[in-house]
Order: structure tokens, then C-alpha cells, then sequence
């Protein structure tokens, strides 16, 4: 008689090792983003740091939710 192979777990593929290097580039592309955005408006208004620190908290809060979005299973 053979031998059934649903005894054995089920394998899962291996997951790449730079998932968590294309994390951080992600993370660090919305600080990138939001800093440009927060000190282009900055400086056309004339509040160039307050602005361009709300930009960089901003761009890390959206940097930090499209990671979680993107790799959930983390």
C-alpha cells in the first residue's frame, strides 16, 4: 500500500531574504516624498522648517501604513 502524503505539513515558498531591505526602502521613499512635498509648499508660503517637518512626520505615518499594507504577513 502507498503511502499517503497528506501526513506531511504542507510547505510554504521561501520568502526572498530582501523583503525586509525593500521594506525599508519603501519606509524610507515616503520620509523622501513627504520631506520634498512638505519643503516645496514651505518655502512657497514662506514656513519652510514648520512645514518641512510636518512633511517628513507625514511621509513617515504614510511610509510606515504602505508597509504595513504591502507586507502584512511580516
Amino acid at each position: 500500500m502507498k503511502t499517503s502524503d497528506s501526513s506531511e505539513p504542507p510547505t510554504q515558498p521561501d520568502k526572498s531574504p530582501a523583503r525586509g531591505m525593500v521594506a525599508g526602502t519603501l519606509l524610507l521613499s515616503g520620509v523622501v516624498l513627504g520631506g520634498l512635498i512638505g519643503g516645496g509648499v514651505g518655502a512657497l508660503v514662506g514656513a519652510f522648517g514648520p512645514l518641512l517637518a510636518l512633511g517628513l512626520f507625514l511621509g513617515f505615518a504614510g511610509g510606515t501604513a504602505a508597509v504595513i499594507v504591502r507586507f502584512r504577513d511580516l
